[in-house]
């Protein structure tokens, strides 16, 4: 398996592959699966799961099957196993619509909970999570805030409000911002005309944008400028993939 990317919130350089050459104490570190690790809190970062969006397209008449979102916490609860993490932080978008919020979808994720006592479960309001609040305790949501600052790093689900209207001035203390929201995707063109689009971390400047943790999710294909790095996020890999997914003039 190809060396995990990792993140250092603060400095030009700001990322390496894990290994030789890479910051001895990475603030994130990208992980297969559409999720990334702070190892030095042991929090998991995961954005918009959208649960219940399957049942909301069925409430209006649409045969969408069920299982996507069981599917969907079965993953994250091997992540959290697999990494012993502390903490789980939703950057926004944990539930798809108030009309989706069905007692399955509720009962779902709260046996989810139920099996992992010992991790704490933060979620960052997102702009779908309007019913999140008052289904806090049935949920076992440890917390429901609007953004989160750990210094050097910056939680919210849309990157544009934690930003002044200088994309590049950030607040004091904070190096990085971490968001979700645009469920990033990225298009690779091969050579003999194949194309491959797929969900992708995306960063540029300072903010990382997380890939749709969802399965039953949509996806935006995000502008490659010079500044970006994109790396695709598969369930087995991340995969680095700026260079080829640069247009060829500017490789």
């Amino acid at each position: 398996m190809p060396p995990l990317p990792v993140i250092a919130a603060a400095g030009d350089s700001a990322t390496a592959e894990s290994g030789a050459g890479a910051p001895p104490h990475p603030d994130v570190l990208l992980l297969p699966g559409r999720a990334a690790l702070l190892p030095a809190s042991r929090t998991l970062l995961v954005a918009d799961l959208h649960l219940g969006k399957a049942a909301t397209f069925r409430r209006a008449g649409i045969p969408i099957p069920e299982g996507s979102a069981q599917g969907d916490l079965i993953r994250l609860e091997t992540l959290v196993r697999d990494h012993d993490v502390a903490r789980v932080l939703v950057l926004g978008d944990l539930l798809h619509a108030a009309s989706g919020c069905t007692s399955e979808v509720v009962a779902e994720f709260r046996a989810f909970r139920d099996r992992l006592t010992t991790t704490a479960v933060v979620l960052v309001l997102g702009n779908h999570d309007v019913a999140a609040r008052r289904l806090a305790g049935e949920l076992g949501l440890d917390a429901c805030i609007s953004a989160l600052d750990e210094p050097p790093l910056r939680f919210v689900h849309i990157a544009a409000t934690a930003t002044a209207d200088d994309h590049e001035a950030m607040p004091s203390g904070i190096g990085l911002v971490v968001a979700g929201h645009v469920h990033p995707r990225v298009t690779l063109r091969g050579p003999s005309g194949d194309r491959l689009a797929d969900r992708c971390f995306h960063l540029d400047e300072r903010i990382l944008t997380l890939p749709a943790f969802g399965s039953f999710t949509g996806g935006h294909a995000v502008e490659i400028t010079d500044t970006a790095r994109v790396w695709l996020a598969r369930d087995d890999a991340v995969l680095d993939v700026t260079r080829l997914a640069r247009p060829a003039s500017r490789r």
